[in-house]
């Protein structure tokens, strides 16, 4: 049986949505949203356990609904790839979080990168790479400030182009990095392909590895990721007792509730200031 079967051995049903109404709205509004853009961004910070500081901010969306309100990412985005809206949709992102940071670090605040979310269908786009050094130039954004993340949940026929981008993408300096690892299509094999900087393991694989037997699958999948080069995430954290776990496997980084929620992105570096890492992780 492979680690991940050991991690997954159940499988949560997803509903369908095509027939809600808030979906059909979703289908027929969708430009609109985008053109008057009523898309805000949060960020949630992943932790540095070596120093118990913020490493790296993760760029997070949320559609302003004009009469509905906030509405997530789990209900627009299959919207947004169904109606092909989604290398728009990611470049629109990745642009408006260059905005904020330009602004963030005019007003000398620091941090040591942003990393915004990419679907392999957009990251195997021919000009993809040069369209993010040039919109991060734009902006005076220096390419160490950001980090490319590759989702999880879909496959793409070749990938060839999509590892010609994150190379071209990682040589001008962009740290690249695997979300969610555990939820989707990532083979060891990929993992060995692509030039990645950082895996975040899934909540779900912290979950799971509550047995004696899924604590060594997670162990053994950290080992493996670290023997490649790789910096490993434990995302979901949430206790103080997964907090220990995570960081006695190896993992470098962790992610999750116990540290920081997303968190407005007017409002990242005030509620940073205001927390203590140092006191809830020791």
């Amino acid at each position: 049986m492979s680690f991940l079967k050991l991690l997954h051995k159940k499988k949560r049903a997803v509903a369908p949505t095509a027939q809600r109404p808030l979906d059909r709205e979703l289908r027929e509004r969708m430009v609109e949203f985008l053109d008057r853009d009523f898309f805000s961004l949060v960020v949630q910070p992943v932790v540095d356990f070596k120093t118990n500081t913020v490493f790296k901010g993760e760029v997070l969306s949320r559609l302003e609904h004009p009469e509905r309100g906030v509405i997530f990412p789990d209900v627009f985005l299959p919207v947004i790839n169904a109606l092909n809206l989604y290398s728009r949709f990611d470049r629109y992102v990745f642009q408006k979080s260059c905005v904020w940071l330009q602004r963030m670090l005019a007003k000398g605040e620091r941090i040591e990168c942003i990393s915004c979310n990419f679907s392999r269908k957009t990251l195997s786009e021919p000009t993809l790479a040069q369209d993010l050094i040039r919109i991060a130039g734009n902006y005076g954004i220096s390419a160490d400030h950001m980090a490319v993340e590759i989702t999880e949940r879909e496959r793409i026929d070749d990938d060839r182009q999509l590892i010609e981008n994150l190379g071209a993408l990682r040589k001008a300096g962009f740290r690249i990095v695997l979300d969610d690892y555990g939820t989707g299509v990532t083979s060891m094999n990929d993992l060995m392909k692509y030039p990645l900087d950082i895996v975040k393991m899934d909540r779900s694989l912290l979950l799971n590895a509550q047995s004696e037997e899924g604590k060594r699958a997670y162990r053994a999948l950290v080992d493996s990721f670290i023997s490649l080069g790789t910096d490993v995430v434990c995302e979901g954290i949430e206790t103080a007792a997964q907090d220990a776990f995570a960081r006695s496997v190896g993992c470098r980084y962790g992610q999750g509730f116990l540290y920081f929620k997303p968190i407005r992105y007017d409002q990242v570096f005030d509620v940073i200031r205001m927390s203590s890492l140092t006191e809830e992780t020791t």
